[in-house]
């Protein structure tokens, strides 16, 4: 994970609350290593900046391989004692797969001379999901990316 997808993820309707603490804590870097290291994993933090006892300098020792002193300091700093949950970002990033798989496919059978059953077997293979998942991502709405996607209000509400 690089900071500069964990950025553009974040503009994401699905990009969970947990990543953005993490982000808010650790900076887009730290959040990026954490993810990569400990996607989906859940933390014991140190009690205290160097862990207080063996196993919090173990903890302690772990996360600053990882982030750094800085980082991690602010990490036990915020959350010292408890758990840091880290996101595996599964379900924004297979969102950003499908708008990706939309636009490809718009290409391909538009200006690439694909027929759609073509298309649909290149992107399934490009993205390692089946033909059925492709059909289905096909069927979705493109995500809403930037400030102005987060105040247009839903269809509900017009109303």
């Amino acid at each position: 994970m690089t900071p500069q997808l964990l950025a553009e993820l974040s503009r994401l309707p699905l990009f969970p609350r947990s990543a953005r603490d993490l982000i808010r804590v650790a900076g887009l870097e730290g959040a990026a290593q954490l993810i990569t290291a400990w996607r989906g994993q859940t933390w014991p933090v140190p009690a205290v900046v160097g862990g207080g006892n063996p196993a919090g300098a173990r903890r302690w020792a772990q996360l600053v391989e990882i982030v750094g002193d800085p980082v991690a300091t602010r990490i036990v700093r915020w959350c010292p004692g408890g758990e840091l949950f880290v996101p595996n970002l599964k379900e924004v990033i297979w969102s950003r797969t499908q708008d990706q798989i939309r636009a490809e496919f718009d290409r391909l059978t538009t200006t690439g001379g694909y027929s759609a059953r073509e298309a649909i077997f290149e992107l399934g293979l490009k993205h390692g999901c089946s033909g059925a998942a492709v059909q289905n991502a096909l069927k979705r709405p493109d995500n809403a990316l930037g400030e102005a996607a987060a105040e247009m209000p839903l269809q509900g509400s017009l109303f």
